[in-house]
């Protein structure tokens, strides 16, 4: 299924540079560097017809930051990449969009805790000692339908530079959680795989992961 998803995307790519290099009703190509809920990066536009536009992006992000799951404090190495391949409609004869597309996303959190108190973990209470070391991910990897509205026109005949925007939702599976712990303490991997679970059920939302972003382009 990944492989005939990718197939699409590659597909996608190559009308997407047809059309910069050959369509009739092309305005040439735009470029563009955008932040948001995907990472940094950039786009590539082009127009097919007087009011669709397609493009193709990449997106990363990568840094570390702490934060709280079931009660649990960890340090999270948070490593994003993503590939999106859209098209733009145009409605109203202006800058107002609906947008549709595939986004290929390898999301990754790397979980790791070293409790100094005493914390609980599924159904029971374990001490630092008890459970050493927890470490896991979260991963969220796969290609997911896209759809969304936005603002700007990078192939906007009158403008040469402007900023564009976009609201929308990607349609993933839910984020897959492993997690373990270094202690060996009577009942832990019982409650390990409770806590896995909770955390899985606790990011379940983001299987309709939203996608916003704001950003600049440049038309050449």
């Amino acid at each position: 299924m990944r492989e005939k998803a990718n197939a699409i995307l590659l597909l996608i790519v190559s009308v997407v540079l047809s059309c910069g290099a050959g369509c009739a009703d092309s305005g040439g190509l735009a470029i563009s560097g955008k932040a948001g809920t995907l990472g940094l990066g950039g786009e590539l536009t082009t127009g097919i017809t007087s009011n669709v536009n397609a493009r193709v992006g990449l997106n990363t992000l990568d840094f570390d930051y702490d934060d709280e799951f079931d009660n649990v404090e960890y340090d999270v190495g948070l490593d994003f990449s993503s590939f999106s391949a859209l098209v733009d409609w145009y409605l109203f004869d202006s800058s107002f969009r609906i947008s549709g597309g595939l986004i290929s996303m390898d999301h990754t959190l790397d979980l790791d805790a070293t409790p100094s108190e005493n914390v609980t973990i599924g159904d029971r209470e374990y001490t630092p000692d008890d459970i050493g070391t927890l470490s896991g991910d979260v991963e969220i990897d796969g290609v997911a339908p896209y759809i969304g509205i936005g603002w700007g026109d990078p192939m906007d005949p009158d403008k040469k530079w402007g900023f564009y925007c976009d609201f929308g939702v990607a349609f993933t599976d839910s984020p897959d959680v492993t997690l373990s712990a270094t202690g060996v303490a009577a009942g832990l991997a019982d409650d390990l795989a409770k806590e896995r679970q909770e955390i899985e059920d606790d990011l379940e939302p983001f299987e309709f992961y939203p996608v916003l972003s704001l950003g600049i382009f440049f038309r050449f």
